[in-house]
């Protein structure tokens, strides 16, 4: 039986002769936007963390506090004690003395303005997708930290000694709210880090070429 013609033949070439590896569907592509978001928000809030390092500055820098200023501080909390709890001028500016010889003012504003030249030069880095930004970032908030809860604590003991009523329970509970934020920090600028779509984004893979040569 003589084979069948159908009128037409097909060539196949070498390369078509080999099958396409198949597309992954499931593989991690970089995330470009996450990180360069987050940059910004450690941007914002260097910025505000700048201003409390100077405000803890110029108190640690400020002997003595006038009587204007300190009624206007204790307006509001006099208003909202008992009579017996009230704090007078005098013992303000007792705990003004303290607080200064203890060194919280000074620790917080060395620590925060330390922490802030890092996050600010971290977020420009990290922005521009450089890994060193990242840490930079996680570096200065980690140093925020430990500056802002101790130098906190420092405070919240001078507070202790000659404050009472409402002003008091501020300067106690201030410990824990600034160690609350600074940590919340910590974990914003380390997220570039731990997300793997945002870390494949700053530690591109290598793309590998593989060169076959043709054999004849």
């Amino acid at each position: 039986m003589s084979d069948l013609d159908l009128g037409f033949s097909m060539r196949m070439d070498d390369e078509a002769a080999v099958p396409a590896s198949p597309v992954d569907m499931f593989a991690i592509r970089p995330d470009k936007k996450g990180p360069k978001s987050v940059a910004i928000i450690v941007f914002l809030g260097a910025l505000l963390l700048a201003f409390q390092a100077y405000g803890d500055y110029q108190l640690h820098s400020a002997e003595d506090l006038s009587d204007e200023e300190i009624l206007t501080l204790l307006e509001t909390p006099n208003s909202q004690a008992a009579d017996e709890d009230d704090i007078t001028v005098e013992q303000y500016q007792e705990f003004h003395d303290a607080a200064r010889e203890s060194g919280g003012y000074a620790l917080r504003a060395a620590g925060l303005g330390i922490g802030v030249l890092m996050m600010l030069v971290g977020s420009v880095l990290l922005f521009q997708l450089k890994p060193v930004g990242a840490w930079l970032n996680v570096g200065g908030a980690s140093i925020g930290l430990v500056s802002g809860v101790v130098g906190s604590w420092l405070l919240g003991g001078a507070a202790a000694a000659n404050l009472t009523g409402p002003l008091l329970l501020t300067y106690q509970i201030l410990t824990y709210f600034c160690g609350v934020c600074m940590f919340s920090c910590i974990g914003l600028a380390a997220l570039p880090l731990l997300n793997a779509r945002a870390r494949l984004a700053l530690y591109p893979n290598p793309t590998v070429v593989l060169s076959l040569d043709e054999q004849e």
